[in-house]
């Protein structure tokens, strides 16, 4: 596609965020695309049956107003006293694993470790884990290959009357109304939890955003709070998690780069390399828009309304900016990949996913190097 139809239009897209629509494929083109958020928003459209998360779904200016307020708290220096804590709890994961005699990666150390800082971070209970942990992989991971989110997402299914039998995938309906069921009991946690520290304020992020204002003029709405902490919630839980789950797959069956890694990981400038090389090779979001007036963008013809997904795997892959793509090349310079987005919403957490995506890569292999 990216050679003979860069731009090419789909009317069965097998996507969550939209059915049909336009698909990037070129690196210069998704950066252009991304960086014009006039033309192309990040805002649904009115009817859109989903309330909108909380910067990430806002257009500036508004978008910038809530992400002045949120910036401080993801700062370099805000995320650095986090690094203590982060080697400790990847080293009672490692450890906890390494006392059986198989374990399961993903289900024992990918997504319980970022889930557990952010939470912390947030000021989720600890209690409350477990069914943060479930209610994010039935919402993200119902039809993906995610055992335990098939799982969930099936019972919920039974639960409302479909016949998911025979261990067959959801369809999309099934699948939209488990996101429905799950969406409304996520936001009846964050509504309790808003409550809880409405009353008794604690050092968290909750409680900062409880008493933040909105360019300074006005307390955050109710639902500006909720929008909010679910877009935390998202994408705090899952992206590195999933992440690291493709790293460690690559590893296993690359001995050979596996081993390249080890060597360098205890140099911080190499690591820090390293660390942008596997977040380009493992690119895992996909960045829709809407197009927001009768548009051409490099002879394709976009409507109001269209809509267009922009894969940041297939820009990262692209062989007119990256030398030898599919290659893992860690000491790769330049190395300007967009697997943390780019332009007005490139992704707030971005300090927070690279130092966690370095102490679990450090810490399991030091435990694990072959």
């Amino acid at each position: 596609m990216r050679k003979h139809c860069p731009i090419a239009y789909s009317d069965e897209m097998a996507s969550p965020l939209m059915s049909k629509g336009w698909v990037l494929t070129r690196y210069d083109q998704s950066c252009e695309f991304l960086q014009d958020h006039r033309t192309f928003s990040n805002q649904s459209s009115d009817d859109y049956p989903v309330r909108p998360w909380i910067p990430q779904a806002i257009d500036p200016p508004h978008q910038t107003a809530y992400r002045r307020i949120l910036n401080p708290w993801f700062t370099v220096d805000a995320m650095r006293p986090l690094e203590p804590h982060l080697e400790e709890f990847a080293d009672q994961l490692v450890g906890e694993m390494l006392a059986n005699d198989s374990f399961d990666f993903v289900a024992e150390f990918a997504d319980p470790f970022p889930t557990k800082i952010f939470c912390e971070l947030a000021g989720f209970p600890g209690d409350d884990y477990e069914q943060i942990m479930d209610w994010k992989n039935a919402l993200m991971h119902a039809s993906d290959g995610h055992s335990r989110g098939y799982e969930l997402a099936a019972g919920i299914a039974r639960e409302l009357g479909f016949d998911v039998s025979g261990g067959r995938p959801l369809l999309a309906a099934e699948e939209m109304a488990v996101r429905g069921r799950v969406g409304a009991s996520i936001y009846g946690y964050l509504a309790g939890l808003i409550a809880q520290r409405r009353a008794e304020p604690r050092d968290d992020m909750i409680s900062r955003l409880v008493t933040a204002e909105y360019e300074g003029e006005r307390p955050l709405t109710e639902e500006e709070l909720e929008d909010t902490l679910f877009l935390f919630y998202m994408a705090g839980l899952d992206t590195v998690a999933s992440a690291l789950g493709l790293i460690v797959q690559t590893f296993a069956t690359d001995p050979a780069k596996r081993h390249e890694f080890i060597e360098l990981m205890d140099d911080p400038t190499r690591l820090d390399a390293a660390i942008e090389e596997l977040v380009r090779y493992h690119a895992i979001v996909l960045l829709p828009r809407r197009v927001t007036a009768d548009t051409e963008f490099h002879g394709a013809k976009f409507a109001q309304d269209e809509g267009v997904l922009c894969p940041t795997m297939a820009a990262n892959r692209d062989p007119e900016e990256f030398d030898n793509p599919d290659e893992l090349v860690f000491d790769r310079v330049p190395n300007r990949h967009i697997g943390f987005g780019l332009g007005a919403h490139r992704c707030i957490g971005i300090h927070l996913a690279r130092r966690e995506l370095r102490v679990a890569l450090q810490t399991f292999h030091r435990e694990c190097p072959d």
